[in-house]
């Protein structure tokens, strides 16, 4: 597996259709154009991680900034170049930036049947500091080979928050 080199880049609507497949893609209830025409209106952190040569896209970020914390809404990386690094080197970057900005704490949310996710956020000093309940509309879908949705049934699931405090 090769390191893939990417830039950050303020997310424009004309990166929505490419932006609205990888998410599409990647959840069973995906965020929908209006979640993100919505946060690129309220001048959010809205990035799309950017190939450096090629301009090809990998995936999306978006930051709610607070006072002094930012509140991680939404990351996905497009589901052929997971595994690659892309999330932790994207997220490691942001932790940076928060700090020049001062803002010293990270929170989120994320699916309670997220391994990967909850094992990346923990890698990076992320804690657990609490469960939502039934927080994300959830569709278990059964898929083939092919990722072709075989059979869905629809219920909710909780959401782990979890934070972290930067270092200084």
């Amino acid at each position: 597996m090769h390191q893939v080199n990417f830039e950050f880049r303020v997310m424009c609507k004309e990166d929505l259709a490419k932006v609205l497949m990888i998410e599409q893609f990647s959840h069973s209830n995906p965020w929908t154009q209006k979640n993100f025409l919505d946060c690129l209106d309220h001048a959010y952190w809205n990035y799309v991680l950017q190939d450096v040569v090629s301009k090809h896209i990998y995936g999306h970020c978006i930051f709610m900034p607070g006072v002094s914390e930012l509140h991680l809404l939404n990351i996905t990386i497009d589901h052929a170049f997971r595994r690659h690094g892309i999330a932790l080197r994207a997220l490691q970057a942001i932790e940076k930036t928060s700090i020049e900005k001062a803002m010293f704490k990270i929170i989120l949310e994320v699916r309670a049947s997220n391994f990967a996710a909850i094992g990346l956020y923990e890698k990076l000093g992320y804690q657990t500091i609490g469960i939502r309940k039934d927080y994300y509309p959830y569709q278990l879908a059964t898929r083939d080979s092919t990722n072709a949705v075989l059979q869905k049934s629809s219920t909710r699931e909780d959401a782990v928050v979890m934070e972290k405090t930067l270092v200084r």
